[in-house]
């Protein structure tokens, strides 16, 4: 005698495979035997519940890739699996130029350009401001009153403030803004709204350091690219206590969109962290000493997803290659490719010396300023007695003589656009390609 399989099939995962399967268990139900699936309205039913069982099945599908870095498409996610790892994605940063100042001012021997003095340049008709973000001074030497090698960042100078309430369990200081460069974030802590004593806050990185009346914050990526600063809780850093007013200092930025500014104006006037107009000494000469540059809107999830398990690996030191590449990354944003190799590897060898390689993002090769600045920056990270040398890549420049040839009965297009065009595509292939990479 024979028996009818009265179970369901799950095997299934698309909508047609799920209503048939659905349809296959009820025509082996004795309850529908002929019964008329397709011509009834029965037939809306199982549509129905298909698409609920599916839709079901697309969300839990969803919500597991969100469970793992390499299958997370959602920032929030990213970011999530990146803390576990130690690894803070990388704000946006802003360009950084480097200026000699010469102030003309018979009646003083020593002068103090303010945090926050304005500079403006202009780049494709398009008006930026540079700021100095620390107090500079500098005294008159042999009648002539320099300021040498200072470093303009461009922006706006923003000041947050927060009252702290140990009451508000829900109280977070957060950055209100997506676009902040978090390496030029000054935090400080008054003792009260009417206490105008302060403590200046260092970014913590090295817990093993911090003890319960540490002065340090910590930061963190939250929700749409925002920043949250946090403090210690009594043990880990020293916990803040109520009344005491948080005050964060941090540039602004429109990312690399004024990489390459060379020319600068002196503003006339500046704004101090409380706003006071002040008028500026007689600044008579601006030499640019290195263009801005290093200028980056914020790290991208493949960014993410690419470095945050390689910075897991180096461990906050560099021994390897790839350590090298991943540190390098986060000292210099702006690096469209790097490429690492120990002097064993030179022609003579170069023992005791790690060579790096960088092909910026804005140019074709690092000012000497910068790549000095680098290396200042990865020797923090290097163990034992190596060095890293930072080396100018090869560049192989090829010239193309092209011939286009096209149907013109199938454009109306005239022979100066379709050449546009063509040029146009070029262009943007070798934007997107490897082409201008190491070994690409």
């Amino acid at each position: 005698m024979a028996t009818t399989d009265k179970r369901i099939s799950v095997s299934e995962l698309d909508f047609d495979g799920i209503k048939e399967n659905l349809k296959t268990f009820l025509k082996n139900q004795n309850e529908f035997t002929d019964y008329d699936f397709e011509g009834s309205g029965m037939n809306i039913l199982l549509d129905v519940l298909a698409y609920n069982t599916h839709y079901s099945a697309m969300n839990v599908n969803l919500a597991a890739n969100e469970m793992f870095i390499d299958s997370a498409s959602l920032r929030s996610s990213v970011v999530s699996h990146a803390k576990s790892l130690g690894y803070l994605p990388r704000s946006a940063r802003s360009p950084v130029a480097v200026v000699d100042i010469t102030i003309n001012d018979t009646s003083v021997t020593t002068a103090t350009i303010p945090r926050g003095t304005k500079f403006t340049t202009t780049i494709d008709n398009q008006n930026y401001n540079f700021f100095t973000i620390s107090d500079l001074t500098q005294s008159r030497v042999s009648n002539v009153l320099t300021f040498t090698n200072v470093d303009l960042y461009e922006g706006d100078l923003i000041t947050t403030r927060y009252t702290v309430d140990t009451t508000n369990i829900d109280q977070k200081y957060i950055i209100p803004s997506t676009d902040v460069d978090t390496t030029t974030l000054k935090v400080t802590v008054q003792n009260s709204s009417t206490d105008a004593t302060t403590t200046v806050y260092t970014l913590n990185e090295d817990i093993t350091q911090v003890t319960g009346t540490s002065n340090v914050y910590f930061l963190q990526e939250v929700d749409n690219g925002q920043y949250e600063v946090y403090f210690g809780d009594g043990v880990l850093g020293r916990k803040l206590e109520d009344g005491e007013v948080v005050e964060m200092s941090y540039v602004r930025t429109n990312g690399k969109e004024s990489n390459g500014a060379r020319t600068f104006s002196f503003a006339g006037v500046f704004l101090d962290d409380v706003g006071v107009l002040s008028v500026p000494y007689n600044v008579t000469g601006i030499t640019t000493v290195s263009k801005a540059s290093g200028g980056e809107d914020i790290e991208s999830i493949n960014k993410i997803k690419y470095l945050a398990p390689k910075y897991f690996a180096s461990q906050n030191r560099a021994v390897t290659g790839s350590d090298y590449e991943v540190i390098a990354r986060n000292v210099y944003p702006a690096i469209s490719d790097i490429i690492v190799f120990g002097g064993e590897d030179q022609v003579p060898p170069a023992y005791g010396k790690v060579f790096i390689a960088i092909k910026p993002s804005d140019a074709s090769f690092l000012s000497q300023f910068t790549k000095r600045q680098i290396e200042a920056d990865l020797k923090q990270y290097s163990v034992g007695s190596v060095r890293p040398v930072l080396v100018d890549p090869s560049i192989l420049y090829v010239e193309l003589t092209s011939k286009i040839y096209y149907d013109g009965g199938k454009t109306n297009l005239l022979p100066r656009d379709v050449a546009s065009k063509v040029s146009s595509s070029i262009t943007e292939y070798l934007k997107t390609s490897d082409t201008e990479k190491f070994n690409g």
